[in-house]
């Protein structure tokens, strides 16, 4: 009797012990938590555009077997984050034109043998204000996993692994063929061009800027402000400067008529007959380096002994 009591008393303790280690094993195990998948650490990208609308063209064109939407981040709503994260219209009411981000599509496939296949499509249009198209580029990216097969090939984390993959691939690949193919569209955050930068300034012959010129018309500009243009236009050029050793010119007595090598050489011989031909007050006669002749001309004009005359007196 004792024995039958302590064995229900045993079967009892045990099924009200067992649904308490069930309830801790559920807390023990934890839901997985996925990171929202957002795009606003990257490099916006601002186009010359008044407008910019998202078309999704997935609602209306569905991929036959996408899974895409069991992921926590469907890849559609992750391409939604992008646009919002990197793409800006900062044409402003200066710009007519309008640009359309495009949703092609944004799948994930379960395919034989345990593949996961995922693939985005998007392309962007610039438009003209009537709605026909001027600009176009477009993105692609795929995406496969292999996982373990003792796993759920359709878990959370499968999806999600290659949703984020085909993000990452298809904002390096848009951002890559947007500057390819749409540069002249592309303007810093305050809207003013990025490809289009000065390259001079130059400043006028009253010191205000001139209008600002790029690559043929600076070369021009640089000509302009030549040295030898400066003198036509009669614009200040830098000092010249004169070796040490570099010879004296005198300059010339006829305005007209520049300075010549040949008319200084021959000034200082001429200057040197001239004075040859004048009377010396202390040599009347001239010098001459021969002794010689000196000394004949001193015979010539002095008065010979004996017959020197003093003036006569009055009587």
């Amino acid at each position: 009797m004792m024995l039958f009591s302590r064995m229900r008393l045993s079967g009892l303790t045990a099924a009200l012990l067992f649904p308490a280690l069930l309830a801790g094993c559920a807390d023990q195990k934890q839901p997985t938590q996925f990171a929202p998948l957002r795009y606003d650490n990257l490099s916006q990208i601002n186009l010359n555009v008044n407008t910019l609308t998202l078309v999704d063209n997935t609602a209306t064109l569905p991929v036959a077997g996408d899974i895409g939407y069991k992921s926590p981040t469907p890849p559609v709503q992750a391409l939604r984050q992008m646009v919002q994260d990197r793409l800006a219209a900062k044409g402003g009411i200066t710009s007519a034109n309008s640009a359309q981000f495009v949703i092609d599509r944004a799948s994930i496939l379960h395919e034989p043998g345990g593949t996961l296949q995922g693939q985005i499509d998007v392309h962007l249009d610039i438009l003209n204000p009537d709605g026909s198209k001027t600009a176009h580029t477009e993105a692609h990216a795929t995406q496969s996993l292999h996982p373990d097969p003792t796993e759920d090939t359709e878990s959370q984390a499968n999806l999600y692994n290659v949703t984020k993959g085909m993000m990452d691939s298809i904002n390096t690949e848009l951002d890559t063929q947007v500057h390819r193919a749409l540069g002249k569209w592309l303007v810093d955050a305050g809207g003013m061009p990025v490809d289009g930068a000065i390259q001079a300034q130059p400043l006028t012959s009253d010191g205000s800027p001139a209008p600002a010129t790029t690559g043929a018309g600076a070369a021009a500009t640089q000509e302009a402000l030549s040295p030898v243009s400066a003198a036509k236009t009669g614009q200040a050029t830098s000092p010249v400067t004169v070796p040490e050793n570099a010879p004296v010119v005198a300059p010339s007595t006829d305005a007209a008529t520049p300075s010549t090598t040949s008319s200084t050489e021959a000034k200082p011989a001429a200057t040197s007959k001239t004075q040859d031909s004048e009377p010396n007050a202390i040599f009347p006669a001239g010098e001459d380096d021969d002794s010689s002749s000196s000394s004949s001309s001193t015979k010539a004009t002095s008065p010979k002994p004996g017959y020197l005359k003093l003036p006569s007196q009055p009587q």
